[in-house]
């Protein structure tokens, strides 16, 4: 399948349309965060479950912002202090999320591109909702042009 067939461009950038379909978008964009929330942000296969089982040791359940059921979990009426996880670049983030003062703190992962790059190629080929990946060096310049699922990979905060 093609890009056009699975992805949603969602503020410049592909997103799944099976993990994202549009009423998790208006969910998304119409989220309260509040100022004690955390934020696991990562670009995928950079280590975010390994950080979602570190941080909270003691909280458990840690939704996904984006994604389909997010708007059925009742996310505002968890007590603080909240955590979530999201895939979602900075300048993809809710209004809510810039005028919360004080901020809700970001804790945001890093992972050798390199890295990514060969977890992602293998991911994309096993996953069903993904364009397969092609040859790795097809793959390659897709990834660093920024044309697969969630745009370019961040080399700098």
């Amino acid at each position: 399948m093609t890009e056009a067939e699975l992805y949603t461009v969602y503020k410049g950038v592909y997103v799944p349309t099976h993990l994202h379909p549009a009423e998790s978008l208006k969910f998304y964009e119409e989220f309260s965060f509040r100022p004690d929330d955390i934020i696991i942000v990562t670009y995928p296969k950079s280590g975010t479950t390994w950080m979602q089982e570190l941080v909270p040791l003691i909280m458990s359940g840690v939704p996904w912002l984006e994604v389909h059921r997010a708007y059925i979990l009742n996310l505002e009426e968890r007590p603080s202090p909240r955590m979530f996880a999201t895939h979602f670049h900075y300048n993809m983030m809710p209004t809510s999320f810039f005028k919360v003062k004080p901020k809700a703190k970001v804790l945001y992962v890093m992972r050798n591109p390199k890295d990514v790059f060969t977890s992602s190629f293998h991911y994309y080929g096993m996953a069903s909702y993904l364009v397969k990946p092609g040859s790795q060096t097809e793959f390659l310049h897709k990834f660093l042009e920024g044309k697969g699922v969630d745009g370019l990979y961040p080399l700098k905060c």
